[in-house]
């Protein structure tokens, strides 16, 4: 069994997400049967939990349908930099808030009790 390497690198980001694959003889001439949509969904998730960013199904074909390439040729490592939103950012674009719709309570000052006040008489000073 030989090990094969997917790299994917977020831009913008410095660290390299990673998963291997153990493949025989006959995967290695045959990659594209290997990846299977249970194998996809898997891929997907790991590298969705390392980076922390989301992954939607025309990435993941693109990042495995090289991958499937590059072991075809016989390079055992891959790697793919993606501009991939962060899954906060994809939450908060989603978000529906409606706010608080109630207008605030407006009241009236008690003016009653609202005195006025005397300034102390202004002292000349002579020359």
């Amino acid at each position: 069994m030989v090990k094969y390497i997917f790299e994917l690198k977020i831009e913008g980001d410095h660290e390299v997400y990673q998963y291997i694959l153990d493949l025989d003889l006959d995967q290695e001439n045959h990659p594209e049967s290997v990846f299977d949509t249970n194998l996809k969904q898997i891929i997907k998730a790991n590298l969705e939990s390392q980076s922390d960013c989301k992954i939607n199904s025309v990435q993941i074909n693109y990042m495995l349908s090289t991958w499937a390439q590059d072991i075809a040729q016989g390079y055992r490592t891959t790697q793919i930099s993606l501009d991939l939103a962060y899954v906060i950012q994809d939450k908060l674009s989603r978000l529906q808030d409606q706010g608080l719709q109630d207008p605030p309570k407006i009241s009236d000052p008690p003016l009653d009790q609202i005195e006025p006040t005397m300034l102390p008489p202004l002292t000349l000073i002579p020359d």
